[in-house]
């Protein structure tokens, strides 16, 4: 099928590039363009809807079965020593009085403490209480803590506090009120906690950066394809440069995004916090940083490529089309993936690191499994910010290319080629 230019008079008499500069800076029209796309789409129903689906949808995964489901919690707890059943009882005290009536407490005496780390290494306590000042625990870290270690922790201080009755002791009262009155001490470490919250990272970064890419790069494709359909982009382009234009929607639809998500994490961890619904791993700082960066990479590499890919769209329905090359790319960034997972130090991973399409779904999983040399996250980085800028001035030839074109869907290369910049 054959692609006729069908221009409007006032797009064929648009001034030149150069003739932007005169017209606002660079940063300027950047920041006009990201603010009109916040805008636009941060008051529209549709992302308004969508923000309040998720929302209740993620709330409602974590309070549900809190509401609806069983109820009851029973703790696991061993003694050994005097003054340690004192804590438990007190800990089951506060748990009645805190409105968790159904919390239960199964108590089990040992006779010495290798038998009660015997035991909670074997899952068979879930803590042991040790001559009612130390505190062991399976492993260490997480959200917080757990409820049964907070509450083991406020029931020695509540009986620290109820020794001191009629003394003049007031900077010990306030001491345990405000510290932990336990030693904690795991059996398995921090360590063993911290490679559990990278085997959670590891995992969780694949489905993350994959729906992030999908669901806003399809916001980029169709604002650019409705733009497109309905005349404006001829309006836009008279204002400002291609390359403006597309970097200041990715950049609008940017922080719409991660605004989204930022808001949706923090209350799925605060409704985790007051609920107690499960204890999360402890997830080390450098994996969080790994997988920001990489998130950030990742998604500005896609976004580029689906709002190039919208240009060669003359209506919605061609959109998803012109979207498959991307989405093909993506799926197959997936199941590399799923290969890393098995052998995060083989041929394959080694390759996916520094291909930059597929390093955003390769690199978070190496370096969970602490098998990433620095030297190739610091090359596979540098080849990644160089691929953006690449992508951004092809991205923009393209969008040029194709944006002033109707009739039909474009391909990559007749797009590339008609770009008039």
């Amino acid at each position: 099928m054959s692609v006729t230019q069908d221009r409007t008079p006032g797009a064929e008499t648009r001034p030149p590039a150069d003739h932007h500069d005169d017209l606002r800076s660079a940063p300027s029209a950047l920041r006009l363009v990201m603010m009109r796309e916040i805008s636009t789409r941060g008051r529209s129903g549709a992302f308004l809807v969508s923000s309040g689906i998720t929302l209740v949808f993620i709330l409602g995964l974590i309070i549900g079965p809190t509401i609806f489901g069983n109820s009851t919690t029973t703790h696991r707890v061993g003694v050994v020593g005097e003054g340690s059943r004192g804590i438990v009882d007190s800990a089951s005290a506060l748990a009645t009085a805190h409105a968790d009536a159904d919390a239960a407490f199964e108590v089990r005496a040992f006779s010495d403490v290798a038998g009660a780390e015997a035991a909670v290494d074997a899952g068979e306590t879930d803590a042991v209480v040790v001559d009612g000042e130390e505190l062991i625990l399976p492993t260490s870290g997480g959200f917080g803590g757990s409820e049964l270690e907070r509450l083991l922790q406020r029931a020695a201080a509540t009986r620290q506090i109820e020794a001191m009755v009629g003394q003049e002791r007031s900077q010990d009262v306030v001491t345990a009120l405000t510290d932990d009155a336990l030693t904690v001490r795991a059996l398995a470490g921090q360590e063993s906690a911290e490679n559990e919250g990278r085997a959670l990272i590891a995992y969780g970064s694949l489905f993350f950066t994959y729906m992030l890419i999908f669901t806003y790069g399809v916001w980029t494709l169709n604002g650019v394809t409705e733009e497109k359909s309905n005349r404006v982009i001829e309006v836009l382009l008279a204002a400002a440069r291609p390359w403006e234009l597309l970097a200041g929607k990715i950049l609008g639809i940017s922080v719409l995004g991660l605004s989204q998500f930022i808001v949706t994490v923090a209350a799925a961890m605060v409704a985790i916090r007051v609920t107690g619904a499960f204890d999360l791993p402890a997830v080390p700082v450098d994996m969080v940083a790994t997988l920001v960066l990489w998130v950030v990479l990742g998604f500005g590499m896609y976004m580029v490529l689906c709002g190039a890919a919208g240009a060669l769209a003359s209506k919605t329905e061609d959109a998803q089309n012109a979207m498959s090359p991307i989405s093909t790319l993506v799926i197959g960034s997936l199941i590399l993936s799923f290969v890393v997972l098995d052998t995060p130090d083989g041929t394959a991973a080694l390759v996916g690191t520094f291909v930059p399409f597929t390093a955003p779904f390769v690199i978070p999983i190496r370096a969970a499994f602490e098998v990433l040399p620095w030297w190739q996250h610091v090359a596979a980085v540098v080849v990644a910010l160089v691929t953006i800028v690449l992508l951004m001035r092809i991205g923009a030839r393209v969008y040029a290319g194709g944006a002033l074109q109707f009739g039909g869907r474009l391909k990559w290369r007749e797009a590339f080629r008609n770009a008039d910049l």
